[in-house]
Formats: C-alpha cells, sequence, structure tokens
C-alpha cells in the first residue's frame, strides 16, 4: 500500500520502496500528468518497444564516448507522448559512461517567452554547478581546479551580473560554493525579475561566443578530469509554439549548435515537416522520433500489441483491482495512444470516483473524464479545423501546410508510426467531427 506518509516520506528519499497505488488517493498521487517519471519513480517505467532511446544511446556512445566527436540531437514527438520520461531514463542510463547535464528551461524561462540565449546561459549555468561536484574537484589537480572556479566566478560577477544588484556569496566560501551560490542567484534573478532578465539578455546577447567558449573549455575540462564526455539534454525546448520554435532553432542553428559537447534538444513536432527545416537539419545531425503508441492500424484493425502496453502503462502504478475492465478500456480508447492524455484521464476519473465514495474507477468515471477532455477540444477548435480534420480521418496523410501543423501542435491531430509515417484524428475528437459532419 502506497499510504500518504509512504508517499510523503518517498518524496525526502525516506522510503525507496514505493509500490503501486491499492487506493484512489495513491492513485491520484501517482498519475500525476504534468510530473513526468523520474528518480525512485522510474521504477514505474515501461519500455515501450520504440527504438528512439537505444538510437541517441548508439550514437552518443558510437560518436562522441569512442570518438570524441560530439553530437547533437533533436528528440521530437507529440506534446504528452512520454519524450520527458524517455530522456529521464535515457539519463539514468548515461550516467556511467557521460557527464550528463540536464536543463529544464521551463523552470526558470515561460516557454512563451523562450530565446536562443536563454538556452545558451541556462546551459552554461547547468554546467557551471554540477562540475562543482566533488568527483569533479577530486580528480583535476588542485591549482587547475582553483583556476577554473575562479575563472566562472569573474565571469558570472562582472561579465552576467556586471553593475546589476545581486547578492554577493560570503567571502569565506571556498570557490567551488562561489560557483554554486551565484548559480542559484542569477536563476532566481532571472527568473523571477523580469527587469534584470532583460537586461542580462541584452547585456550578454552580443556575447554568446563568450559564453559558449566558457561552456566548452569547462566541458573539455570534465571530460579530462572525469573521463566522461559533457552531454546536455534539454527537455524543454519543445514547448514554444510553432513561431516561436521557428525563430530558436532556424535563426540560431549555428549558435545552439556551437557547444563542443553533445546536445540533445526537444523539438516542436510541428517543424518536422516545415518545409523550412530541410536548409537547417544539417546543423543538428539526426532527428528522433518518439511515436504516439499505435492502438489502431493504418487500416483501422485494432493494435493488441499496443493495447497490452497501455494496460501496462496502467498496471505498473496501480493495481488491477482499482479499475475495472471497461473503465480500462475508454480511458486507453481516449487517450489516443498519448501516455500523458492516459496518465491525466486516469488521475480525473479516480479523482470522480472518490469524489462519490467508490473503492475503484468504473466506468462513470471513465466517461466523466472523457467529456471533461472532449470539452477542452470543443473549446480550441475552430468551424474551419473540422473540413481539414475530415480529410486527414480519410486520407491518413501528413503535410507541412500550417493548418495540418496546428493541429499536430494542439492534439486534434496525431501521428503515428509503424513502418510507415501517417495521422488520423484524436479519437475524442473523432466524435465532434462525426456529431459536426452532415
Amino acid at each position: 500500500m502506497v499510504s500518504d506518509a509512504t508517499i510523503g516520506n518517498d518524496r525526502w528519499g525516506l522510503n525507496p520502496a514505493i509500490q503501486p497505488a491499492d487506493n484512489l488517493e495513491d492513485v491520484i498521487f501517482l498519475f500525476n500528468p504534468t510530473q513526468p517519471l523520474d528518480g525512485e519513480y522510474l521504477r514505474f517505467y515501461v519500455n515501450r518497444g520504440s527504438p528512439a532511446r537505444r538510437d541517441m544511446l548508439t550514437w552518443l556512445r558510437v560518436s562522441d564516448l569512442k570518438r570524441g566527436q560530439p553530437i547533437r540531437l533533436l528528440f521530437t514527438g507529440h506534446s504528452g507522448c512520454g519524450k520527458s520520461t524517455e530522456l529521464n531514463q535515457l539519463c539514468q542510463e548515461l550516467r556511467q559512461e557521460f557527464f550528463v547535464v540536464k536543463v529544464s528551461t521551463k523552470v526558470i524561462i515561460q516557454p512563451t517567452d523562450l530565446m536562443a540565449v536563454d538556452v545558451v546561459l541556462l546551459a552554461a549555468m547547468s554546467l557551471f554547478k554540477q562540475a562543482t561536484q566533488e568527483e569533479v574537484i577530486a580528480k583535476a589537480p588542485a591549482q587547475r581546479v582553483s583556476d577554473v572556479w575562479q575563472g566562472l566566478v569573474n565571469f558570472i560577477q562582472d561579465r552576467v551580473f556586471g553593475k546589476l544588484p545581486y547578492r554577493k556569496p560570503g567571502e569565506g566560501l571556498e570557490l567551488g560554493a562561489k560557483v554554486s551560490y551565484l548559480v542559484f542567484e542569477f536563476e532566481a534573478k532571472y527568473s523571477q525579475d523580469a527587469p534584470t532578465r532583460e537586461q542580462i539578455r541584452q547585456r550578454m546577447a552580443d556575447r554568446l561566443s563568450e559564453v559558449v567558449e566558457r561552456v566548452n573549455d569547462l566541458a573539455r575540462f570534465v571530460r579530462a578530469a572525469t573521463g566522461r564526455p559533457v552531454v546536455f539534454v534539454f527537455d524543454d525546448t519543445d514547448k514554444p509554439d510553432r513561431e516561436r520554435a521557428r525563430k530558436l532553432f532556424f535563426d540560431n542553428a549555428t549558435t545552439l549548435t556551437s557547444f563542443a559537447a553533445s546536445v540533445i534538444f526537444t523539438f516542436n513536432i510541428a517543424l518536422w515537416y516545415d518545409g523550412e527545416f530541410k536548409l537547417f537539419r544539417d546543423y543538428y545531425g539526426q532527428r528522433i522520433l518518439l511515436p504516439n503508441i499505435n492502438l489502431y492500424a493504418h487500416n483501422g484493425d485494432r493494435n493488441e500489441d499496443g493495447w497490452r502496453l497501455m494496460e501496462r502503462i496502467l498496471a505498473e502504478r496501480m493495481h488491477p483491482m482499482m479499475i475495472t475492465a471497461d473503465a480500462r478500456r475508454a480511458l486507453i480508447e481516449a487517450s489516443g495512444g498519448l501516455v500523458r492524455s492516459l496518465i491525466g484521464l486516469t488521475q480525473f476519473a479516480a479523482v470522480n470516483a472518490l469524489g462519490r465514495g467508490a473503492m475503484r474507477i468504473e466506468t462513470p468515471d471513465a466517461e466523466r473524464a472523457v467529456a471533461e477532455l472532449r470539452k477542452d477540444f470543443t473549446a480550441a477548435l475552430e468551424a474551419k479545423h473540422y473540413a481539414a480534420l475530415a480529410a486527414r480521418h480519410a486520407d491518413k496523410q501528413l503535410s507541412s501546410d500550417p493548418e495540418t501543423q496546428e493541429l499536430l501542435q494542439g492534439l486534434a491531430l496525431l501521428q503515428y508510426s509503424n513502418g510507415e509515417v501517417w495521422c488520423d484524428v484524436h479519437p475524442v475528437v473523432l466524435q465532434l467531427l462525426l456529431e459536426r459532419q452532415p
């Protein structure tokens, strides 16, 4: 049983043996659609059989680890398809061989405001902070470590902050601790103080080559000290809308690919078929797609492997007795093969079940969860969208036209892959489409 106390203790690392939920309160906690699996919660991870994570591991090992050639990977897929959890699992598998630097841009910057200068600065600060860990310090000559840390302290104070107000580290702190302190101060200022953020952006916009040089020098130092190449893993660079993503990845391709370390960027799926992308693809190297889980084949036949996979995702997080077979089937059907949708639908159904005094999720709970999701789509879709949805449901063909890309971005249209890449209307939207067709 995962009681409130048990889960609470686990948050603080006091209980390593978390278990699948066997009561509705724990179902609500463990089925949080905003929280990808990470840390101890990766015990609920289900290998979905996609080659995406395996391919990224292979590229990194062959090119960077074995031959010293850093690579750039674009990792894409629908919002909610499970990219963040796949990346968290990938990071776990890389840590023995690579110095993994995870960068979550949305913690500091809203996706609607993300710029290239933010990406470069946050990558730099994340590496600065992580490089102060004992492992790096212990494996490098003391004088060299001292020189590196002093250089970083000077750089953050003089070049990044300059004359801007900030809290300076105490004189008694060791240099590594000063670096960590200044990084935390930067993150706090950058995320919470908009005027300071804008001033830093203006100061650093023309100095990004200097920031990249600092990153590259430190990346080489870390590799020499630990024997592990640095790899940056950006988890939220797929979140900006299509136009902001185009500015980020296309207008700043040279800057984003200038790190002397391997980089994985999450990539907006709406840019996958953008006609302009072919002009910039060579900057980034490989692009890797994490497809949605196929519940049905291109011809409409039920895909039993996909259904079993979604059932296992549910069973890993909650005891089978917590949901009836009919309710489980309804939630999986309505998810369209999107993992986050399945998690969110299950959480809402559990809230409904608990609210009406039930002991498990039953059909009425699933139906209410699906109805709430349908309301979201009803509010988001305009009359003009239904003709495009009907056409795509008929031909299953993806294209780069703005309307198709807009529907992909909004999840009304879902992309699948089973040897060929195709698309279909989200099953919840399909009901709306059928209601509106003459």
